[in-house]
This record gives structure tokens, C-alpha cells and sequence, in this order.
């Protein structure tokens, strides 16, 4: 997801599948319900346990639809991706939003094989590779570059916090 028409060609169509899609997400947000419904819905389908440790989010964030689009499509597909790798024996994703302290807070954390995140290093550090990264790298720079992401023995993670008192886009 790069450009304001791939994005908004892809709400489009988010919205259009939303009608068969069984809502699992209840967050308080629906631009944030339609994206994750989508990609959890697709998880499931690829066989990814997926488990919603709280789901809590403001009616409007400060970021645009397109930011907010371009961030979860990137961190979902990403997750999606490492947990249906080769060498993952028990695929799950778990997600957590909640508000603290002025902020939204978002972390998803996945299985990935050890392969995966080897090559998820490299992408992170070569010039062509990791695309989806540094998507949401730039996004979080703009709100306060409050991101993490943390690679265990089998498992990957990354977490966001967006602060609520900026003005919405």
C-alpha cells in the first residue's frame, strides 16, 4: 500500500467484502473494524489461530484512513505472512488495542519461523527489501515514533502508540 488511490481502491473493496465478513472485531472504531475483520477473517481461513486480547479504540484516530489502512494492512499482512511460513508448527496471531494515557495502543504479535525472521532482518536493512516496514516506520514517525518490534525465539511482535491529542487528519 503506497499511494491515497491503491488505498482508497482497497477501502473500497474492504467495504464491499465487509457484508460477508463475521465481525470479530468490535473496537469502538469502524474504519479499524472493517480493516482487521478483513485480515483476521483471512487468518482464519489460512488455518492462524488468532485471539483479541482487548479490542478498545476512540471513535476517530489522528491518523487518516489512508494512514490508518496503510499501517494495519501492512502490520496484518506481515503477521499473516510469518505465521503461514514454512517451520511454523502452531500459527497464531494475538492482538491487543487499548487507550493509556492519551494514546492508542496496538501490538500484534505472531508465531514466525527462525527463517523468516532472519529474512525479515535483511529486509529491514537492505535498500529494496521491507517495504511494508518502513511503511509503517514512516507512519510512526509522524506520531510520535513510538514503535517497537520485538523478534523472539519463534515469535515476532510490534508495537505502536499513536497520541489521541493530535488533530485529526
Amino acid at each position: 500500500m503506497t499511494g491515497e488511490p491503491e488505498v482508497a481502491a482497497y477501502l473500497d473493496e474492504l467495504l464491499g467484502q465487509n457484508e460477508k465478513i463475521r465481525p470479530v472485531i468490535q473496537s469502538g472504531n469502524e474504519m479499524l473494524d472493517i480493516i482487521l475483520n478483513g485480515k483476521l477473517s483471512a487468518a482464519a481461513d489460512a488455518g492462524i489461530n488468532v485471539e483479541i486480547v482487548r479490542m478498545q479504540a476512540p471513535e476517530k484516530l489522528p491518523l487518516s484512513d489512508a494512514e490508518l489502512c496503510s499501517l494495519l494492512v501492512n502490520i496484518m499482512d506481515n503477521a499473516v505472512a510469518a505465521a503461514s511460513a514454512a517451520g511454523v508448527e502452531q500459527p497464531y496471531i494475538r492482538l491487543d488495542a487499548h487507550l493509556k494515557s492519551g494514546f492508542f495502543v496496538f501490538s500484534c504479535k505472531n508465531s514466525a519461523a527462525r527463517e523468516w525472521m532472519q529474512g525479515k532482518k535483511e529486509q529491514e536493512t537492505g535498500p529494496t527489501h521491507g517495504l511494508g516496514l518502513k511503511i509503517i516506520r514512516q507512519i510512526s514517525e509522524r506520531y510520535g515514533d513510538l514503535m517497537e518490534t520485538e523478534r523472539g525465539t519463534d515469535d515476532y511482535k510490534v508495537m505502536l502508540a499513536i497520541p489521541l491529542d493530535q488533530p485529526s487528519k
